[in-house]
């Protein structure tokens, strides 16, 4: 924040693309509603184990990561709202696949109770789809990540995971430059503080459909 407003005082624009900033200099937010995203998360495992109980494992990164924060908050909530569900572990691990997959592999080991995995970024989701299926735990466990890659796509595809959110880093970056232009151009009135980019859930009954193609290779 204080490099943000330093910037500012310069004259600089700010615009502020997926990870907020609590600086009042902030033009405009443009990124994805974390807490809702947590949610949907929740909900695409509730949908995925209609019945029975969900003993839920959670791969989180850096703990000091708002955007980290609130999709658990937002799953969590979720999930106590559910009357059926227990989150039995959470980890902060490093937001890298290799960090992410060692820890997935303890939490499982230590908790073989957890039959729902939620992890909330790419790089942990890619490590902990990696320790579900170095376990073989693919038909054990309801898997929901975060994001894609080639990796995410191919373990959705095998059955590792089982659904994932993604966020629409097109939009982010079309409204981002969208809204640089108007304020270069001093139509700040005309930038909305925060706009929601959208998220959707992927899974193997509409991986193939033309929507989610378009958000998975939207350069395609």
């Amino acid at each position: 924040a204080p490099a943000i407003e330093a910037a500012a005082a310069q004259g600089v624009h700010i615009v502020v693309i997926d990870s907020d900033v609590n600086a009042a200099s902030v033009a405009t937010y443009i990124g994805t509603d974390n807490y809702l995203a947590g949610q949907m998360a929740a909900e695409a495992a509730l949908e995925g184990v209609p019945e029975g109980a969900l003993k839920v494992g959670i791969v989180n990164y850096d703990i000091n990561s708002a955007n980290g924060q609130a999709r658990e908050r937002g799953a969590v909530d979720t999930f106590t709202a559910s009357g059926r569900s227990e989150v039995v572990a959470t980890i902060h691990t490093l937001a890298e696949a290799e960090s992410a997959r060692r820890d997935t592999l303890d939490m499982l080991r230590a908790h073989p109770e957890i039959n729902v995995l939620l992890a909330f970024n790419e790089p942990t989701s890619v490590g902990a789809a990696q320790a579900v299926e170095e376990l073989q735990l693919g038909d054990a466990l309801w898997m929901v990540g975060f994001d894609s890659n080639l990796v995410t796509i191919d373990a959705l595809q095998t059955g590792i995971v089982d659904a994932l959110v993604l966020q629409n880093t097109y939009e982010m970056g079309y409204f981002g430059v969208q809204s640089a232009y108007k304020l270069l151009a001093g139509q700040r009135s005309e930038v909305e503080r925060h706009v929601d980019t959208a998220t959707r859930i992927i899974n193997r009954d509409n991986l193939f459909a033309l929507d989610s193609q378009k958000v998975l290779f939207p350069v395609s």
